[in-house]
């Protein structure tokens, strides 16, 4: 530290101990860098929950029963059955979709488009998780299901698009092996501007402005 009290010249020392940078909102643990993990939590100071433990869940491809479901899920969630993603807009009544059940009750989706932007791609077009369900494993089960549908086809690449506010979506699929690919500034207050929405807050009240895509390579199935 320099005499004025900011930092002097910095050197890189490969030995050097990890130090804490982050404290433990639950234990209050001192934590490195890389031993911190996002959780949701409400804004009850007092609020010291159990994490949930991973749920005994079921996953298949969505019928057309299961498609109610979903719409009605969109419909909640997104204000629509119609999203817009990689410049474009996609009727969720015609995607083919994974279904989550957890003890007979649909837990989350994940709809999604093959060879799309490419033939050895695809794309999530939709993936949600109900709030009840959350850290319980089923996000993860999805993308898993995804990889496994993506391999036969040929696919290499999968493509996911999120808002610039889903800090726990970005969280998620960096963990999950997908890299930040592109921004496209403005798309998604755009997309809200066509429901007539406009100013609108996402997570932990971060305006709503900009898409965000994400790639994941995976292995082909010989």
């Amino acid at each position: 530290m320099g005499e004025d009290g900011f930092p002097g010249e910095l050197h890189e020392d490969p030995a050097r101990t990890p130090r804490p940078v982050y404290h433990c909102s639950v234990c209050s643990r001192p934590l490195n860098w890389d031993e911190g993990r996002l959780r949701l939590v409400c804004r009850d100071p007092d609020c010291r929950g159990e994490r949930p433990r991973p749920a005994p869940i079921s996953l298949r491809e969505g019928d057309e029963h299961d498609r109610v479901a979903l719409l009605n899920v969109s419909r909640t969630f997104f204000g629509s059955t119609h999203l817009h993603a990689f410049g474009g807009v996609f009727p969720l009544a015609k995607c083919p979709f994974l279904v989550v059940e957890f003890d007979r009750e649909r837990a989350g989706f994940l709809s999604y488009a093959l060879h799309f932007p490419a033939d050895d791609e695809a794309a999530v077009i939709l993936m949600v998780v109900l709030p009840r369900f959350q850290g319980r494993g089923v996000g993860r089960a999805l993308q898993g299901a995804m990889d496994a549908v993506c391999r036969p086809q040929g696919i290499r690449r999968i493509h996911i698009a999120t808002t610039n506010d889903n800090i726990p979506g970005l969280y998620f699929y960096q963990r999950l092996g997908y890299r930040l690919h592109s921004l496209a500034p403005g798309a998604a207050a755009a997309a809200l501007a066509e429901h007539g929405e406009t100013g609108q807050l996402g997570f932990g009240g971060i305006p709503i402005h900009d898409e965000l895509h994400l790639v994941k390579e995976i292995g082909r199935t010989p």
